[in-house]
């Protein structure tokens, strides 16, 4: 069905004011990386400032995209394009920022994290939190049938990481108790932890079962676990310790097996 002016109209009246607040966000980003080369102690502050206003940018993509369907009754795929491209900026950034190891000891980025004191523990929790929902918005938004489906296992993986890397366990293990002002904080970073490594894992199952058949997939799903398994070791969760190693087991089993036989055909 044809659209109207009147629907043209209307869009293109709420656009601009959306794209005057991205124009907002472009000029705070460039007065952060000018800040930034100032001073070396304060750009993982500058960086995590330009990583907020990316996210501002994602949403503001998304409530155009809301737009666009309700006024047009179409997807902007433009500016879902947009957010989904971001995501990788922001990961990318937080990366310089944290570290992105997800296969050595849970401290290995103890000189990044010594970096960013003033990044509060529930800032952290609240960060990952509002970067998950912004990523299962762009994810909705685009739908089942999308072309992306098979790369969002990706970005839940990373998403993982880094919000075990944005965790302090040194500060964890030694405030273990309910005096600790940020007890509760921590053991709901920690448990996020454990749930999104446990999504990524699940989806690049999926990703294996549905899709590629590739026994990398697989390896990333292993990778992802045995993070979780560190986690449990050091924590003393003994019981999730266990049930994890027991599921690595079968997993790498899996794995050997299937690198055999690929092995045998290539023979």
């Amino acid at each position: 069905m044809a659209l109207s002016k009147e629907q043209k109209a209307e869009y293109n009246h709420n656009l601009t004011e959306f794209k005057s607040f991205i124009d907002e966000l472009k000029k705070d980003v460039n007065l952060y990386k000018a800040q930034m080369k100032k001073s070396k102690a304060a750009e993982p502050y500058y960086q995590i400032a330009i990583v907020l206003n990316s996210i501002k940018f994602m949403n503001t993509c998304i409530c155009i995209n809301d737009l666009s369907n309700h006024t047009l009754g179409l997807k902007s795929e433009t500016y879902l394009n947009l957010a989904r491209k971001e995501v990788y900026s922001v990961i990318s950034t937080m990366e310089r920022v944290v570290g992105a190891d997800y296969e050595n000891g849970l401290d290995e980025n103890r000189e990044q994290l010594d970096a960013i004191p003033e990044f509060a523990p529930d800032q952290r929790l609240n960060f990952i939190r509002g970067f998950r929902k912004t990523v299962n918005d762009i994810i909705e938004a685009f739908g089942s049938n999308s072309k992306w489906k098979w790369s969002w296992p990706e970005i839940h993986f990373k998403l993982a990481v880094l919000a075990k890397n944005l965790f302090d366990f040194r500060a964890y293990e030694k405030e273990r108790d309910l005096d600790s002002p940020y007890y509760y904080v921590r053991m709901d970073h920690f448990n996020l932890i454990i749930e999104l490594s446990n999504h990524a894992a699940q989806e690049y199952r999926s990703k294996f079962d549905l899709s590629t058949s590739d026994v990398n997939d697989l390896k990333k799903c292993i990778a992802l676990l045995e993070m979780n398994r560190k986690i449990f070791q050091i924590t003393g969760n003994n019981d999730d310790m266990v049930k994890t190693k027991t599921l690595i087991e079968s997993m790498s089993a899996k794995v050997s097996s299937l690198e055999n036989k690929d092995k045998k055909k290539k023979k």
